[in-house]
């Protein structure tokens, strides 16, 4: 019974530090909602495992969510700045045209 107890308790913690990661990937323009697929891209592009999420082990998530809070720090400061894009994100405007 304890191990299915301890096994929960795993999967509900994974689900949270995936949650944290899913937020603050949303916050900054990362991933948009019910558009995976450009998610999953950058995660295997430019993770620092270079995975999926779902792949993720549970000691590993803290290093991805490190990740994550450093790249949201970055954002905000660049959202600090008018014309920079994490701005017009941030803003919710479309950046204009190079035209």
């Amino acid at each position: 019974m304890e191990a299915k107890t301890t096994n929960a308790e795993l999967e509900l913690q994974l689900r949270n530090r995936r949650s944290v990661v899913l937020t603050i990937a949303t916050r900054c323009g990362i991933k948009k909602p019910d558009d995976w697929t450009a998610f999953n891209s950058w995660m295997k592009s430019r993770s620092v495992l270079k995975k999926e999420l779902h792949r993720y082990k549970y000691d590993e998530l803290e290093i991805l969510i490190k990740q994550m809070r450093g790249l949201e720090k970055n954002y905000d400061n660049s959202s600090a700045h008018t014309g920079t894009k994490a701005w017009f994100h941030k803003n919710g405007i479309s950046k204009p045209s190079a035209n």
